[in-house]
């Protein structure tokens, strides 16, 4: 079950790529930005977010025409209904009713006690996942009890245990605890980016329309489908051969211990390419396991723990040229970022150019990753 999952994650995150980062509203004026990049920056940031407002704005309107259009036996109105009617009312929620359905679930979700929140995918979030995970007709088709298990947890991972409307989840980063049984460390945890009127979830997920009431809980609509993590950070990095120099410097400073264990860390990863930017002994694996210089490793070391922030930031909170702390010496230990979904951008004290993070908020047990292009220069 636990490759079903990865081979999902890997896919989604692939297929998350595409998406747009995001703005700030109310920010600081043009004047205060220190340079043509952040203003431009800015002005992108400025634009994608419009994008996102303007995807809530559509959703809501559609959402409110499709009600309108029920009949008077599947009206929304009142909270009559428990959650697994108002999903089998709605057109949106096929794939979601399906996997309810196949996995056993809807005496559950349909309890008079239950008191719930869930965050359901629509149709168009469920597309997004490969086969036979990404339609009603295909779900229903299932037979194989690993694929059923799977998609079971992961609905399990949209649930909380109470009911949860929207403005009583804290601004900024915040965590609730899901009911799919825990594994392995926090992959039964999602986390909460809440700030300029926008909430996302595991930083991809956008609520698109909160508090639908129910009889037994609320709904809110989200844009993706949440998948738990499997993997810790060191897992993923060594997973991936795009990331082998980063593997070398993190065995050779005695790092990578750090990152296969529990915690809860955020790591801007530079690919390779990034790696091959500097000069050498530190521009690609085979240089920098040969490295034998006491001063040299110290050197890395302190580079690499420049990249680490001892808490979780999606894309969406590194904020508008926020100071994030990493686990580098202080006080030259904050590197700037500029807040996005899959596309946002962060800079270090040395380097004259912002670095592009792309993909980013990928999920692990122990944290999350943002692929960057440049090394990050204290």
């Amino acid at each position: 079950m636990k490759n079903l999952l990865k081979k999902i994650i890997t896919f989604s995150l692939l297929c998350f790529i595409s998406l747009s980062a995001c703005k700030k509203d109310n920010i600081n004026n043009e004047s205060q930005l220190t340079s043509g990049e952040e203003q431009a920056l800015k002005a992108e940031a400025d634009k994608i977010v419009e994008s996102q407002q303007n995807t809530i704005g559509a959703f809501q309107q559609e959402f409110e025409v499709m009600t309108k259009s029920l009949s008077p036996e599947n009206s929304l109105t009142g909270g009559q209904k428990n959650i697994v009617q108002i999903a089998s009312s709605l057109p949106i929620f096929k794939s979601l009713v399906a996997a309810v359905v196949k996995t056993d679930l809807a005496g559950t979700l349909a309890s008079a006690s239950l008191n719930a929140t869930v965050f359901a995918p629509t149709d168009g979030a469920f597309g997004k996942l490969p086969a036979p995970f990404n339609n009603a007709t295909n779900i229903s088709g299932i037979t194989d009890p690993a694929q059923i298990s799977a998609l079971r947890n992961i609905l399990l991972y949209h649930v909380l245990g109470t009911e949860v409307k929207r403005n009583q989840i804290q601004s900024g980063r915040s965590i609730a605890v899901t009911l799919k049984s825990a594994g392995a460390s926090n992959d039964n945890t999602i986390y909460f980016s809440k700030s300029l009127a926008l909430l996302f979830v595991n930083g991809n997920s956008l609520v698109l329309l909160p508090d639908v009431d129910a009889s037994n809980g609320v709904i809110h609509v989200i844009d993706n489908v949440l998948l738990p993590p499997s993997q810790n950070i060191a897992q993923i990095a060594i997973g991936n051969p795009a990331f082998s120099t980063l593997v070398a410097a993190l065995v050779k400073t005695n790092l990578a211990g750090v990152f296969s264990g529990n915690g809860d860390f955020t790591v801007f990863a530079p690919t390779n390419a990034a790696f091959g930017k500097l000069p050498a002994p530190f521009n690609n694996a085979t240089n920098i396991a040969a490295i034998s210089s006491p001063a040299q490793i110290a050197a890395l070391s302190n580079i690499l723990t420049y990249h680490v922030a001892a808490s979780r930031y999606f894309a969406w909170d590194l904020g508008i040229f926020n100071q994030i702390p990493t686990l580098a010496a202080a006080p030259n230990n904050k590197v700037t970022g500029l807040l996005g979904i899959t596309n946002a951008y962060v800079k270090g004290r040395q380097n004259p150019t912002y670095s592009r993070a792309n993909p980013t908020n990928i999920l692990a047990t122990n944290g999350v990753l943002h692929v960057i292009d440049q090394v990050l220069l204290p």
